[in-house]
């Protein structure tokens, strides 16, 4: 078995405890989330109804969430929020944001180093790639929660988007996934 899977493997438990215990304090500090959220909505709002006035942008179809792999390199831990029309990768006018979620991320380099500690007493020399492995695993669990959390919020976000001045399609998506690979709907 490879060393990484392995890793994976032994700190199992840990990441359902973590996630356990994130979906607590989300559930309870949900409030908190959503001003954050629409702040950087309301930057996109305003540019995109900009753009609109001007003829620039056609009618808004879809609010797009992009988990970006770089953000776990750089320590960011940012995903892009966008605003686009009904052409979406080929929309030329899209305005892209980048938002980090505190609620998710903020414990996340604690989190890593709890898991390098309880890695240590079972595996030797571990090496950097392996641990960059580990933690984009525990960011990809971040992301899983997020978007569940996102489908909870999404009448929400919608409302925000219907009282904004931007022209809309008559259906409004919300999606999420990874930058630039197939989207879901929320």
């Amino acid at each position: 078995m490879d060393r990484c899977k392995e890793m994976e493997t032994y700190l199992e438990e840990f990441r359902i405890d973590r996630r356990i215990l994130k979906e607590s304090i989300l559930e309870e500090k949900y409030a908190l989330f959503i001003p954050s959220l629409f702040t950087v909505l309301d930057d996109l709002i305003q540019e995109q109804a900009a753009m609109q006035e001007s003829g620039e942008q056609g009618r808004i179809k879809y609010l797009v969430f992009q988990y970006l792999l770089t953000s776990g390199y750089t320590g960011s831990y940012e995903m892009a929020v966008s605003l686009s029309n009904s052409a979406l990768y080929l929309d030329e006018n899209m305005i892209c944001a980048y938002w980090k979620p505190e609620l998710i991320y903020e414990n996340t380099d604690k989190d890593m180093e709890e898991a390098r500690r309880m890695l240590n007493r079972k595996f030797i020399r571990i090496e950097e790639y392996e641990l960059l492995h580990i933690k984009q695993k525990l960011l990809l669990d971040d992301w899983e929660l997020f978007a569940d959390t996102l489908g909870k919020m999404s009448g929400e976000i919608l409302g925000k988007l219907m009282e904004s001045a931007l022209f809309l399609e008559d259906e409004v998506q919300i999606l999420c996934g990874a930058y630039m690979d197939k989207l879901e709907v929320v």
